[in-house]
């Protein structure tokens, strides 16, 4: 189970990370002090993935913003039915967004 570190208690004893029983890079670790609000929390900005959210849901489709940052699968799809329809601002904000995640590439994500 992975769990995020800003849920963690601030006075929790420092952790030791290994692979294979050899100690870990301490740059490798994880970092205490993420800013949760960084840039790179996502592939996308949050206004755009809120406002493609938004138009979903005008044309009466749900949608998770949220979701679309950390499940690539389901952002791909969502795209592709948005891309999909006759809304034209709606398929330009998925084309728009769809290029974002490419030249992402692989974005820091959730393991679930």
């Amino acid at each position: 189970m992975i769990i995020p570190l800003h849920l963690l208690p601030e006075d929790m004893p420092e952790l030791s990370y290994s692979i294979g029983g050899l100690a870990v890079d301490p740059a490798l670790r994880p970092q205490h002090g993420v800013d949760l609000m960084s840039p790179i929390a996502g592939p996308v900005a949050m206004e755009e993935l809120q406002r493609f959210e938004q138009l979903m849901a005008m044309q009466g489709r749900k949608v998770s913003a949220i979701r679309m940052v950390y499940d690539r699968l389901y952002a791909c799809e969502r795209l592709a039915e948005a891309y999909g329809g006759d809304h034209p601002v709606l398929r330009e904000l998925a084309i728009r967004i769809f290029e974002s995640y490419e030249r992402a590439g692989e974005w820091v994500a959730l393991t679930h």
